[in-house]
């Protein structure tokens, strides 16, 4: 954004402000004269938040996939740092993709201070405060936590992307357009959070599903119910029923996010809270006081523990078929190696020392000798 691109956006939104303007936003004509824009234009900024930070959640273990990224000394490699086929990480995908909706300052990576020899190599392109290091890893609860808390130190009234770090994406454009309509201003004003859901492949129970209301229409609708992992038979009556995968990406106002936890997790919220704000001042260094409650504090999965339990908080968009995959098990890992170009997948900006931990040459020594190409009924779910 140019200096004087910057000035008209700024000018725009004091002037929303100003105009006391409500979702769509649109300003009068002769506003938007004054800011230099014409129509179309001030309609592309009212696109975007104009404070949205992208979070990246990369503190996972990746224990699904253990089994095939064990080294001789059984070490495994948490998946989003592996890559598929000599092509960059999968963390590497996450931060490009990133980038698409926030400049390198408002991104934020979650990682475990475990895995510092896989992620400090990728990571080094941010600032220091943009690398948030866990003690452990203690749940996606706590992951989606200590970020939020951060930011809202320095920006409490922002809006927030959660970007997992571990999925793959053919269709990067598609992704990115339904990302822009969840966390614009006219999504992110609402008292909800907004989910991205998949339109299902196939009736997989290790998935979350999303219910929609009977009586929406299509775009972003509210959540009827959030069904985490649900059996093999329900699952099936969950996509007649149009229910959608959750993707685990989502966005929204800080405070709508930090409003989940109250209910369910009080001590959580209270605890980090406190540790965040008066004694933790190094993000990629851990203090006392956050060892010790990441220590004491049970696992806290955010889509089990908060999402399912608060469903009127939630609404979500389906995004349309781009080729997503979260390679979260052996079978879905052969599905997206057998989709793939023969070429290796390339990065864009952000590029690592070393090379990463590469999927196909693993899953291709795990399959047996007789000369078969990867099919996923091979693999156990």
């Amino acid at each position: 954004m140019t200096t004087s691109t910057k000035t008209r956006s700024d000018f725009f939104y004091r002037a929303l402000r100003y105009t006391k303007c409500r979702p769509p936003y649109s300003l009068p004509s002769p506003l938007l004269n004054i800011a230099g824009m014409n129509r179309a234009q001030g309609d592309a900024v009212t696109e975007r938040s104009p404070n949205l930070w992208v979070i990246i959640l990369a503190g996972g273990d990746g224990r699904p996939l253990g089994s095939l990224t064990a080294d001789a000394r059984g070490v495994c490699t948490p998946k989003q740092f592996c890559s598929f086929n000599g092509g960059p990480s999968l963390l590497q995908m996450s931060l490009d993709r990133a980038l698409r909706h926030a400049p390198r300052e408002r991104i934020v990576v979650v990682v475990t201070r475990a895995h510092r020899r896989w992620w400090e190599p990728a990571l080094w392109p941010l600032r220091r405060s943009g690398v948030i290091v866990q003690p452990s890893n203690c749940g996606t609860g706590l992951g989606v936590l200590l970020p939020l808390l951060v930011i809202a130190k320095s920006d409490p009234t922002a809006s927030v992307l959660f970007l997992p770090s571990d999925h793959y994406v053919a269709n990067e454009d598609v992704l990115s357009q339904s990302i822009r309509q969840a966390s614009a201003l006219h999504a992110a004003d609402f008292d909800k959070v907004t989910l991205l859901g998949m339109l299902p492949t196939a009736p997989d129970p290790g998935f979350g599903y999303l219910a929609p209301a009977t009586d929406s229409r299509a775009g972003i609708r509210p959540v009827q119910s959030f069904i985490e992992k649900p059996d093999s038979d329900l699952t099936a009556q969950l996509i007649r029923d149009g229910g959608v995968w959750n993707s685990g990406i989502f966005a929204g106002l800080i405070q709508v996010i930090l409003d989940l936890y109250p209910r369910h997790v009080p001590g959580v919220l209270r605890n980090l809270k406190s540790v965040v704000d008066d004694a933790w001042f190094d993000p990629q260094a851990p203090c006392a006081p956050l060892e010790s409650l990441y220590a004491s504090c049970p696992a806290v999965d955010f889509s089990r523990d908060l999402l399912e339990r608060q469903p009127a908080r939630l609404q979500f968009l389906t995004v349309p078929p781009c080729g997503w995959s979260d390679v979260g098990t052996p079978a879905r890992l052969a599905t997206t190696l057998q989709a793939l170009p023969s070429q290796c997948v390339r990065g864009a900006p952000f590029t690592s020392s070393g090379s990463a931990f590469n999927l196909e040459t693993a899953f291709r020594a795990a399959l047996t000798a007789d000369g078969r190409r990867f099919a996923p009924e091979a693999l156990q779910q």
